[in-house]
């Protein structure tokens, strides 16, 4: 049988190989897609006997639970779109345990820091008593139903809270000397953290239907999680992702570490217009765990690859850990993006991409592992002509200059004194 409405991925994944329907009274959690809320709401009042979990509104949409004979008996249903899995997404980060060199950076007139820039995090919620972030400015959404505070004492460090402290880091100290790229930015944690720890495309759409229903103003906006099945971008997350971009919210997610295959980018990061960030290590080498592309529909993702390799992240004087993992490096991108927010608050997707893409280095890999290679955040400012080495202030030279004069003369002066005792003797 022929299904048109059933998503072809989601079909193939329950198939078997002979094109049998595998576990027919399992029941699977399922997301249906209409046109339009009448179309869905349409649907809601013909079919009262579905226990209906949640609904969406910025893809009109329901989430429910069904078995394969629900789903086929609702194929010829002409209200649905499309009916896929509400599948299951994973924290972008590997509990294994350099850095990109700002140096460089820190040293020019360059005097970014992403103030003002507004930075939303999916994640499992951001511990703000660590010292790394206790001064950053935070807003927070707790709205999950079933969320679990994993943020609640001084020893919780949540998935959240390190990558809120690598593009935020305020802390240092005689042996630490990390500062987030992006220091002075503000944040916005939608922490979807739950007891089971599962998480699904339903927990992103709410967030999704939050943040548009509630014109929250985000800049950017960082979802840590992946599916672990590649994806062609078509799914309701991804074509959500691209709605939001359209919106004006630049959005950041990680390739993945399910590689070093091909064709394991999955969702949200095989969206169309996501910028999404391989992983690399300190030789500069696509990281072994990171995702490579293409997508499923054969577009080149990751765009870019940044470090993500054994990352060393102080969150207080008593604590340093080393992560891994592609979000690492989606939160280094987040970072040089904030810069970029900063110097034009209106620089778009298109425009933030192609100055990104302009300023990349090759890595000497095919193009579906690298993407457009590395970031060079000195390379952007020099493209726009902002780029200059730090010169001494002007007052501070006349000082010092002043200073030197009046020493040199002391010295002459005392010079003057000895000859002239000797020559009396």
């Amino acid at each position: 049988m022929k299904y048109e409405k059933i998503y072809p991925h989601f079909l193939k994944k329950i198939e078997n190989k002979e094109g049998n329907i595998l576990d027919k009274e399992k029941e699977l959690r399922i997301i249906i897609s209409f046109e339009d809320i009448l179309k869905r709401d349409t649907f809601l009042s013909k079919h009262t006997n579905l226990r209906i979990l949640k609904t969406f509104d910025i893809i009109p949409s329901i989430n429910l639970h069904l078995t394969f004979e629900q789903i086929k008996s609702l194929e010829k249903e002409e209200l649905i779109k499309i009916i896929e899995e509400d599948q299951r997404i994973y924290l972008s980060i590997l509990e294994v345990n350099d850095i990109l060199d700002l140096s460089e950076y820190r040293t020019s007139q360059i005097s970014y820091t992403g103030k003002n820039v507004k930075i939303g995090i999916i994640d499992n919620g951001i511990n703000k008593t660590y010292d790394s972030i206790y001064d950053i400015d935070l807003d927070e959404f707790d709205f999950i139903e079933e969320k679990v505070s994993v943020v609640s004492k001084k020893t919780d460090v949540s998935h959240g809270t390190i990558i809120a402290s690598i593009i935020g880091n305020h802390f240092k100290d005689s042996y630490y000397s990390f500062l987030g790229i992006a220091p002075n930015a503000k944040f916005i944690d939608f922490n979807i953290s739950v007891s089971n720890n599962k998480y699904y495309f339903s927990n992103i759409l709410e967030i999704f239907d939050l943040i548009n229903s509630q014109s929250i103003k985000i800049d950017i906006l960082l979802i840590s999680f992946t599916t672990l099945h590649p994806s062609d971008g078509n799914d309701i997350v991804s074509l959500a992702c691209d709605l939001l971009v359209d919106k004006g919210i630049i959005i950041v997610c990680p390739a993945g570490n399910f590689g070093p295959e091909s064709y394991s980018i999955g969702s949200p990061s095989a969206a169309k217009k996501v910028i999404t960030v391989g992983s690399l290590t300190k030789n500069l080498e696509i990281s072994n765990f990171s995702s490579r592309g293409p997508t499923l529909d054969e577009r080149l993702k990751p765009d870019f690859c940044l470090p993500g390799s054994n990352i060393e992240v102080p969150l207080s004087k008593e604590l340093g850990i080393r992560v891994s993992g592609t979000s690492v490096s989606a939160a280094f991108c987040v970072g040089i993006i904030a810069l970029l927010k900063e110097f034009n608050p209106n620089a778009s997707y298109n425009e933030i991409l192609n100055l990104m893409q302009k300023a990349s280095s090759d890595l000497s890999y095919e193009q579906n592992s690298q993407g457009h290679g590395i970031i060079n955040i000195i390379n952007i400012f020099k493209n726009l002509d902002l780029y200059q080495e730090k010169v001494l202030p002007y007052k501070y030279l006349i000082k010092r200059s002043f200073k030197f004069t009046i020493e040199f003369i002391l010295i002459l002066i005392l010079f003057y004194y000895i000859f002239y005792f000797f020559n009396s003797l």
